[in-house]
């Protein structure tokens, strides 16, 4: 019998419900305890899914409750972009922000709104506003929702796998640990066995 076709029959043997006389009761539990990692592992993927559906959900209420109650403008930059830093060498991942006026009912507005490096002075910028024309955030998109709320199921189920995977990495090393107490005993006791010289 090959490698590969070995390694299936000694997963088989070391299964708690294998009537292999050599298992201990130790190997029983750590199987038993491995594959109910391996379940619970399975049963988090829906559980993450779930988590993923609920969180794309609730984004896109916030969206459609942003789309509400903001809007869209026009601000004219009274300054040239720079970057947030000063010491911030420019490069393609560069934030730029300048000094921008917008009119809300009448009134000039006046902040610091991000924009390109390559605009200047005088040049007109989209903003997003809200109802009182203080400066927002654009409302977020179905496709960035998405990615959040994917990031969310994977940071879920990952971080919940992870925990699993700790805990079963413990129960080896505590079933190792009293394993090797237990030979240490038997190995100090086998003298005094009947039969057995005594040293």
């Amino acid at each position: 019998m090959s490698g590969e076709q070995a390694a299936p029959v000694r997963w088989w043997r070391l299964a708690p419900w294998s009537g292999n006389r050599l298992m201990r009761g130790s190997d029983r539990f750590e199987s038993s305890a491995f594959l109910v990692v391996v379940m619970l592992v399975l049963l988090l993927v829906p559980v993450a899914a779930a988590v993923g559906t609920a969180t794309n959900t609730r984004l896109g209420d916030q969206a459609r409750a942003d789309r509400e109650t903001r809007h869209e403008t026009t601000a004219v930059l009274l300054e040239d972009p720079r970057a947030e830093s000063a010491n911030v060498t420019w490069s393609p991942e560069s934030t730029f922000h300048a000094s921008a006026a917008w009119i809300v009912d009448g009134t000039t507005r006046i902040g610091r709104v991000q924009t390109d490096a390559g605009v200047k002075t005088g040049h007109t910028v989209s903003v997003w506003i809200d109802q009182s024309g203080n400066l927002v955030d654009a409302p977020k998109t179905g496709a960035e929702n998405a990615v959040t709320a994917v990031s969310v199921a994977l940071a879920v189920w990952t971080s919940s796998a992870a925990i699993l995977v700790v805990m079963l990495f413990g129960i080896h090393w505590a079933q190792a640990r009293y394993r090797i107490l237990q030979w240490d005993r038997e190995w100090r006791n086998l003298g005094k066995a009947p039969g057995w010289p005594v040293s």
